[in-house]
């Protein structure tokens, strides 16, 4: 069982196809998409079209959510209008989370127990993120009954950790490679890079394993559509993977 996953695309379609093309050559049997999809200052509707015909086994993010509950946040004010009826349809149709291989996987957005909008295994309080200890992780993982393998998105960071007896992977974001967050305890994500990102598990008879895949693409492209949609803060973190300086 080969399972190819991305999360958190937020409208670049630059980056979605160069990853969905290392998917195609990858071949895996399923395609897992951890949501976040279409809010972004790239090209919304573009990538919405995209991951729609693509088929994949998708979830809703809490973006998915923000945009169905008329969220004021800029990037999803940005993109609600220019989603089309079809897309509308398809977002309200995805789940929050789902089981695949007869409960062996848990797939969600955020954590499992606090909604899209946790993190699972980053600890942000310094600022920035760092894995948490496994003592705050495990109560995260409940409601996944007997999963052994957890798929998440939601920080954008690539990680691949054991808790417990459970593999949680994140593939990282497809197009938004860091982010600022100002409210809460404020603090940055960075990848580091601006290499598109998506993962592929497998399973085999001694269990789960994974590799995390970063891709090149032209990501100015997307940088010149996050500086027309007036967002140069996004402009520098897809050229770079870096969050700009206030």
């Amino acid at each position: 069982m080969r399972i190819g996953i991305i999360a958190d695309a937020h409208g670049n379609l630059a980056a979605l196809e160069a990853v969905m093309a290392g998917l195609r050559d990858a071949a895996p049997d399923i395609i897992v998409n951890l949501g976040d999809l279409v809010s972004g200052p790239f090209d919304p509707a573009g990538s919405a079209e995209a991951q729609m015909l693509a088929g994949y086994a998708t979830i809703a993010g809490n973006h998915e959510r923000q945009l169905l509950d008329d969220s004021t946040g800029a990037l999803d004010v940005l993109s609600r209008p220019l989603l089309s009826a079809q897309h509308w349809a398809w977002i309200r149709s995805l789940p929050a989370t789902l089981t695949l291989d007869g409960g062996d996987v848990f797939v969600c957005h955020g954590s499992p127990a606090g909604g899209d909008l946790e993190y699972l295994l980053e600890d942000v309080s310094s600022g920035r993120a760092s894995i948490a200890e496994e003592a705050a992780i495990l109560p995260r993982l409940d409601g996944i009954g007997g999963a052994r393998l957890l798929l998440c998105g939601h920080t954008h960071m690539p990680r691949m950790v054991t808790v417990g007896d459970v593999l949680v992977v994140n593939p990282g974001s497809v197009g938004m490679p860091s982010y600022r967050e100002r409210g809460g305890v404020p603090h940055v994500m960075e990848a580091g890079s601006p290499l598109a990102r998506y993962a592929i598990v497998e399973r085999s008879a001694s269990g789960w394993s994974a590799a995390l895949h970063g891709v090149p693409y032209d990501y100015e492209i997307a940088a010149r559509q996050a500086e027309a949609f007036g967002f140069p803060n996004f402009a520098f973190s897809v050229r770079t993977g870096r969050v700009m300086a206030d």
